[in-house]
C-alpha cells in the first residue's frame, strides 16, 4: 500500500506537467495555422491589387480546428480560435479593400483571390 501511494504521488506530478505541455503544445499548433493562413491570404490579395484588372491567384490554407468565426472586411482578414485559455483574435491588415468569407470548419481549402476594380474578393476556389 505504501508503495502504491508512492508511486501515485510521484507520477501525478509529472502526468498533469505533460497534460499541461500536451494542451499548450496543441495551442501553439492552431494560432500557428490560423497566423499562416491570414498572412499568406493578406500577402497574395496586396499582390493581385497591386496588378489590377482582374489578376487573380488561387491558394491553398488550412484552417485549423476550434474557430469561433472567420471575418474579412474592409482591410482585415480575422480568425478567432478558441484556445485552453480562451478566444484569440489572429488578424491581418491589407492594403487592399477586402471582400470575401472563409469557412470556420477545420480543413485545407483552395482560396481563390482576384482583384475585382478597387477590391479583391477572397472566395472558396
Amino acid at each position: 500500500m505504501v508503495i502504491a501511494i508512492f508511486i501515485l504521488g510521484f507520477l501525478t506530478p509529472i502526468w498533469i506537467y505533460a497534460s499541461q505541455v500536451k494542451t499548450q503544445t496543441n495551442d501553439d499548433f492552431i494560432l500557428s495555422y490560423a497566423k499562416n493562413a491570414v498572412s499568406q491570404i493578406a500577402k497574395y490579395a496586396d499582390m493581385v491589387y497591386s496588378q489590377r484588372s482582374s489578376a487573380k491567384v488561387k491558394i491553398g490554407v488550412y484552417i485549423p480546428s476550434n474557430v469561433q468565426y472567420t471575418n474579412i472586411t474592409d482591410h482585415l482578414i480575422n480568425i478567432r480560435v478558441l484556445s485552453s485559455s480562451g478566444p484569440v483574435d489572429i488578424f491581418e491588415n491589407s492594403i487592399a479593400k477586402l471582400n470575401g468569407t472563409l469557412p470556420s470548419d477545420e480543413g485545407f481549402y483552395w482560396v481563390l483571390i482576384k482583384a475585382e476594380g478597387d477590391y479583391v474578393n477572397i472566395t472558396l476556389a
